[in-house]
C-alpha cells in the first residue's frame, strides 16, 4: 500500500509547534485550490496569508482534510475553508521559521469525497448564534465567495 499526502500530519505538527512556542501560526494557502473557501477581496495573486493564532480565530478544526475556521474580514465574521492539499506554507510570525511545502506528486488531486466530509465538519459544529458555513458547491473549480451576515 502506498503512503498517502504527509501534509495534513506536517502542518498539525507545526502549528502546534508554533502555537506551544508562544508564536502566531499563519499559512500561506493556494486559492487556485479545490474546495478553498476564504473572502476573495483578501486573495492577492492567488494566494491569501491567514493568521491562525488562537485568539484571532474562533470554531477552529483539524480535521483530516481541512482546515475550517471563523475569522474576521474588515469586522465581518466568515468561515473559512482550507484542504491541506491547498497550504503552500505555515511559520511563525515572530521567527519566520516553519516550513513551505512544493507540489505534491500528482499534482492537484481530484476529490469527491471531500466535500461531503468538509459537510459533516461544519453540520456537526455547535453554535449560539446557528450561523452554518454550507460546504462548497462543486470541486471541479475553486469557490471563493464573499460571505456577509445580516446583524438582523
Amino acid at each position: 500500500m502506498a503512503l498517502g499526502s504527509s501534509r495534513a500530519y506536517l502542518v498539525k505538527a507545526l502549528y502546534d509547534w508554533i502555537v506551544e512556542g508562544g508564536e502566531d501560526p499563519y499559512i500561506v494557502v493556494d486559492c487556485s485550490y479545490p474546495a478553498v473557501a476564504v473572502p476573495e477581496n483578501h486573495v492577492d495573486n492567488g494566494q491569501i496569508i491567514l493568521n491562525l493564532a488562537p485568539a484571532s480565530i474562533a470554531r477552529f478544526i483539524m480535521g483530516d482534510s481541512f482546515i475550517i475556521f471563523q475569522a474576521r474580514f474588515g469586522g465581518i465574521p466568515t468561515e473559512i475553508n482550507v484542504p491541506y492539499g491547498a497550504i503552500s506554507a505555515i511559520y511563525g510570525k515572530q521567527s519566520g521559521l516553519g516550513m513551505a511545502f512544493g507540489q505534491e506528486p500528482g499534482g492537484v488531486p481530484e476529490q469527491p469525497g471531500e466535500q461531503n466530509n468538509a459537510g459533516q465538519i461544519l453540520g456537526s459544529i455547535d453554535s449560539d448564534d446557528s450561523r452554518q458555513l454550507e460546504a462548497p458547491k462543486s470541486l471541479n473549480r475553486p469557490n471563493l465567495r464573499i460571505v456577509k451576515l445580516d446583524d438582523s
